[in-house]
């Protein structure tokens, strides 16, 4: 399915954390979600595109709305990442607008960029670290996801008030 890394990082104050990461390519995905809990035993999920090439975007973005849908559908939600890599290169046009826009869209943050030239590893190390320790702070949501949530809470409201209607209702008659 994808090559196993192993890879150490010192984050705040001279903790030490271990990544073990699994990489899985992108013909691999659908494979993977094929198994309804293939998500249960994933920390986190980081799709890396190539800054410079739009097809790539486009292809990251489809693999993390497949990995967020699955995950609203089988409640296995995992936290996701966005990396842009090849920094180093000119993005492509409306790189920034429509990585902010999924990003925005899908409450998570932004792409974070890289380059291998610049060879600053050690934060995009530090920020999957940090997605995993806190990840109610980086499930995406799809439309589809936001629009069952509001449906859901709507129908609790409204067994709330139907619940309060007949309290008061047998308080009325109890108390006649």
């Amino acid at each position: 399915m994808g090559c196993h890394r192993r890879i150490r990082t010192t984050l705040y104050k001279g903790i030490k954390k271990t990544l073990f990461l699994l990489e899985i390519h992108e013909d691999g995905v659908s494979k993977l979600l094929s198994s309804k809990e293939s998500l249960a035993r994933c920390d986190i999920a980081v799709f890396v595109y190539d800054s410079s090439d739009e097809s790539s975007w486009k292809r990251a973005t489809e693999l993390l709305m497949d990995v967020a849908g699955d995950g609203e559908d089988t409640s296995y939600e995992v936290p996701c990442l966005i990396v842009a890599a090849k920094d180093d290169l000119d993005s492509f046009p409306m790189a920034i607008q429509n990585s902010t826009r999924v990003s925005q869209d899908m409450g998570i943050e932004a792409p974070i960029p890289i380059s291998s030239k610049l060879s600053d590893f050690n934060n995009i190390f530090r920020r999957i670290v940090n997605a995993a320790e806190h990840p109610h702070l980086s499930i995406p949501e799809t439309e589809a996801g936001r629009s069952r949530k509001q449906y859901h809470r709507l129908i609790n409201r409204s067994l709330m008030v139907v619940s309060a209607y007949h309290v008061y209702a047998a308080r009325k008659n109890a108390s006649s």
